[in-house]
């Protein structure tokens, strides 16, 4: 099966419930975890779509970003 998703997980707590909360002045989004609550305005990026199958989305789930690398 596969899935069309655009997926932003919390660095704070790892949930996959973020949204943009609301924009800021100059148009920036702000991303809101809505599990923790953590807000932090983004710059320089936007969301896609892909087609990814579950194994992958489990294993992006699972990894998160690192200065210089990933981790998992």
């Amino acid at each position: 099966m596969s899935n069309y998703v655009s997926v932003v997980f919390c660095r704070n707590c790892g949930s996959r419930y973020v949204d943009i909360d609301e924009w800021t002045d100059d148009g920036r989004p702000v991303f809101k975890c809505r599990s923790c609550h953590v807000k932090e305005p983004v710059s320089h990026f936007t969301l896609g779509r892909g087609k990814i199958g579950n194994t992958e989305l489990l294993a992006a789930r699972d990894t998160i970003a690192k200065r210089g690398g990933y981790e998992k």
